[in-house]
This record gives C-alpha cells, sequence and structure tokens, in this order.
C-alpha cells in the first residue's frame, strides 16, 4: 500500500512537473508567450492539467510492476507499456488533442519516443551504479 501511495503521489507530482514545464517550453516555439496562450481559456488549461496528471498516473502506477521478481524485465517493461500507452493515447484522444487519424500516428510516437527516454535514462542510471558496485568489489577483493 505504501509503494502505492509512493507512486500516486510521484505521478501527480511528474503530471504537475510535465504541466508547468509545458507552459515554459510551449511559447518558445509557438513564437511567444502573448501568441501561446491566446487560443487557450482557463478552462481549456485546466483540462490540461488534470490530463497531465492522468497520463502520468497512467505510466507510475503501473511501475508497481517492476516490483515483481518473478517475472522476466522484458516482460515487466511490456506491461508497464501496454498499460501505459493505452491511457496517453485515450486521454490525448478525449482532450481533442488528435484531431484526426495521423494525430493518434503522431502521439503514439511522441509516447513511444518518451518511454524508450525514460527507459535509456533508468538503464544508464542502473548500469552507472552497477559498474561503481562492481569497482568497488574488485576493491575490497584486491585488498584481501
Amino acid at each position: 500500500m505504501k509503494k502505492l501511495l509512493k507512486q500516486i503521489y510521484s505521478g501527480i507530482g511528474m503530471g504537475c512537473f510535465t504541466f508547468v514545464a509545458t507552459l515554459f517550453i510551449g511559447p518558445v516555439f509557438a513564437g511567444g508567450v502573448d501568441r501561446f496562450f491566446a487560443g487557450y481559456t482557463g478552462g481549456d488549461l485546466q483540462r490540461f492539467a488534470i490530463c497531465c496528471i492522468v497520463i502520468s498516473l497512467g505510466f507510475y502506477v503501473p511501475a508497481l510492476i517492476y516490483y515483481n521478481e518473478k517475472l522476466a524485465p522484458w516482460l515487466k517493461t511490456l506491461i508497464h507499456t501496454l498499460i501505459g500507452m493505452p491511457v496517453f493515447l485515450l486521454t490525448a484522444y478525449l482532450a481533442g488533442w488528435m484531431e484526426n487519424s495521423s494525430g493518434v500516428l503522431r502521439f503514439f510516437l511522441i509516447a513511444v519516443g518518451t518511454a524508450a527516454l525514460w527507459w535509456l535514462c533508468a538503464f544508464l542510471g542502473l548500469r552507472a551504479q552497477a559498474k561503481k558496485m562492481n569497482q568497488k568489489i574488485k576493491e575490497k577483493q584486491k585488498k584481501e
């Protein structure tokens, strides 16, 4: 239960971070703050914030699968992705972010790319940690 609550809190936090980061990064690509916000109402921004939180929860909560040591790592990743991706795509569709069928493909590619980026970051971090641990083991063995 404690792990579930931690994932929920982390998911909400990441969703809020994503929302705020988009508010700062979006105007850069839209040609300025006034141009970026001109097309949005307060309700649009609230809906966008909720969607960011829902999508983040869709990826954070299923990450609990990684605590199951009985499953192979590739299966954990597959299960995690097969839950997170539909949450992302369904939320994006219901939010009206996908106007046509090419929008579905674009958002699918965004989701795959984002998931791959997060996986790569986690992989590199764990690999660096394993190298440090192996180095310490070698140092201890040399001392003995």
